[in-house]
Formats: structure tokens, sequence, C-alpha cells
């Protein structure tokens, strides 16, 4: 089992609990790939390089005059003149070692304002061993773009997990979640505790959300404006193709296909086999016109939603009895669902 990732108390007002905190998410993949040469089949490796030639051996220096030379390293550089392409080919290189690379921001071409490690390390805040909450808020006021990471929440042993499964309680019955601030790896995250979506999952879960300056404004890219407004008719058929195709949402349906492909092609590497051709993408057809383009995707759905698409009788509308169509269940039954008619064989070329 992964160790905790955090460990420490949550304080709402009075009321605090122990928790730790785990990774709700998997970095890591099942096939991984090493940089190879083609003609040795030896592992290509990186070095650090700078241009021009090493620099020479320094003499020795005192503690003041080491001090000093810090202090001259970590100011304002103006980086060597470019050279074109050609000659920079042309123009040797020395390994640096890891001590000697610093950051550098570059406020202007070729200039840049040097930082050294040491000094990002005294930015780093101190891990805190308490997320205070400082605010209950609905769960549906946050914007879904803020979320950033997932991580699972678990009370430690003793009289304070009677508090957490109160308070857990208490956000479950309010439709509430809890926002408050976190320290992981020296950085400040905005975050939210919430009880999970499944309510039988043990704990609650800590998502970390990015802050507002970190998202871009849509509005730097729309091109349409919201001007065109939907025509009636045309809404109709939309909402009707959208109840043909609704169904729970189940994410174990969808899978990773890219990662089956690179399976395969792996397996058939080690097998000595031809590797597998690639998928055909399908072309999508032109819509010239948006009705019939609407109509014709309700004729493919389902029986069910072809009787729906039909425009009600004079007799229907004036009485108001025009029943549902069947059951979506029964529609997608028949037609497999989006999910079903979206995947394709891979073919193998024969030996």
């Amino acid at each position: 089992m992964a160790r905790p990732l955090w460990s420490g108390t949550i304080q709402i007002s009075l009321v605090g609990f122990a928790v730790e905190v785990y990774p709700a998410t998997s970095t890591t993949r099942p096939i991984s790939f090493h940089e190879i040469d083609r003609n040795t089949l030896g592992r290509v490796r990186r070095e650090n390089v700078s241009a021009g030639p090493a620099p020479e051996p320094a003499e020795m220096e005192t503690s003041e005059e080491a001090e000093a030379a810090a202090k001259r390293s970590s100011s304002l550089h103006l980086a060597p003149q470019a050279r074109d392409a050609g000659s920079a080919r042309e123009e040797p290189q020395h390994t640096v070692e890891r001590a000697d690379i610093v950051k550098g921001y570059e406020y202007e071409k070729g200039k840049y304002a040097i930082v050294e490690p040491s000094e990002l390390k005294n930015l780093r805040l101190a891990g805190k061993k308490t997320i205070e909450i400082s605010q209950f808020s609905k769960a549906s006021e946050i914007d879904p773009t803020l979320y950033e990471k997932p991580y699972f929440v678990m009370p430690k042993p003793g009289p304070q997990a009677i508090a957490f499964a109160v308070m857990r309680q208490g956000m479950i019955d309010n439709g509430m979640v809890g926002v408050g601030e976190i320290v992981f790896s020296g950085r400040q995250h905005l975050m939210t505790l919430a009880p999970p979506h499944d309510p039988e999952q043990p704990g609650m879960m800590l998502y970390t959300l990015r802050f507002a300056a970190e998202l871009r404004n849509a509005r730097d890219y729309a091109v349409d404006t919201g001007a065109n407004q939907a025509d009636a008719a045309q809404l109709r058929l939309a909402k009707q193709l959208i109840d043909a195709y609704t169904q729970p949402f189940e994410v174990d349906k969808f899978k990773d296909h890219y990662e089956e492909a690179l399976r395969e092609l792996v397996e058939a590497k080690m097998k000595n086999l031809p590797a597998p051709e690639p998928e055909v993408e399908k072309k999508s057809p032109k819509v010239v016109d948006l009705m019939e383009a609407l109509r014709k995707s309700l004729a493919q759905a389902a029986p069910a939603a072809r009787d729906a698409a039909e425009p009600p009788s004079a007799g229907e509308k004036a009485s108001g009895s025009r029943e549902k169509p069947a059951a979506n269940g029964a529609a997608k039954a028949k037609s497999g669902g989006v999910v079903a008619r979206t995947g394709t064989a891979r073919k193998t070329k024969s030996a």
C-alpha cells in the first residue's frame, strides 16, 4: 500500500481530526521506453553541456572571496552574443557539473536574472501539519476547470475518527465542500475537502485547485460571441438526439485504446511478428444542412428515436395527449450506444 503523502490534522473551527492523505491517481504506465542507439543497441544517455571551452580551474579562494563570487553569480548576467547556426555547430562544448547549474529568468533577449538553488529553497513554505478549513461552499459553485488533482483522505484510528464521520455526513446532507489551503512539496495549494462521489467509498476526498490567475479567459479565443440563436425545430431534434444517446456514465466502459495498441506493438516486436496495421480513421461526413444531419443522426440511433422525431399530429397538439417515446434503455439496447459503435478491431499483417 502507498505511503501517505501528507499526514496531519484538519481543523474546522474548534473541531479537529487527524488524517492521512494519499494520491488517488497513478502516474505509472505499464509500457515505458528507453532511448536506444539503433546501431549499437546501447542506451542513449544525456549529459549537461555548455557552449565554449571549459573554464580554467580557479585558484583556491578564501571564504570571503567565495562569498563575493556567489553574490556576483546571483546578479544579472548578459549571455554571450548569439552566433548563426553554422558557427554554433563548430563551437566547442564542455560538460557542466551539476553544482554549476543555476536557474535563469530571461527578462530580455540574452539577458538572465540568475537565481541560485539555495534562493529557491528559501522560498519553499514550511509544511504545516494542520489544514484550516476557512469556509464551506456548494460543490456546484466551484468551476470544474479549477480542479487539478484528487487525493484520498483517511481518518486515523481513535476517538477523532468520530468527528471525521460526523463532519463527513453533515457535508453529504448539506451538499457542501470545505475550502482551505495545503502545502505540498514546499508550494501552497488551494484545496477542497469533499465527501466522495460514491457514498459507499470510505473516507473523504481532497482536491487541489488552480488559483484564478492560472486560468485563461475563454473570451480571448471566442470567434462566435453567442449572437446565433437556436432554431426551435433544430433544438427539438437536437434534444431528441441527446435523449437517444443518454445512458448512465460508467467509467469502466471506456478504455485507453492507445495503451492497448502500444502493448500489441511491443508484444509483436518481442515475438518477432509484423507490427499491427494502423486503424483507418473514418472521415466525418460534411454537414450541409443541419436539419438533415439531425434527422439522419436520429434515424441511425434507434427505431424509438425515429418515432420520437416524428412531429405530433394536429389532434395531438390540441389535446396534448401525445405519449412519450419508448424508454431510452430499449433504444440503446438495439443501437448498442455510442461507445459500442466507436470501437474498431485492429488488423494484423500476415507473416
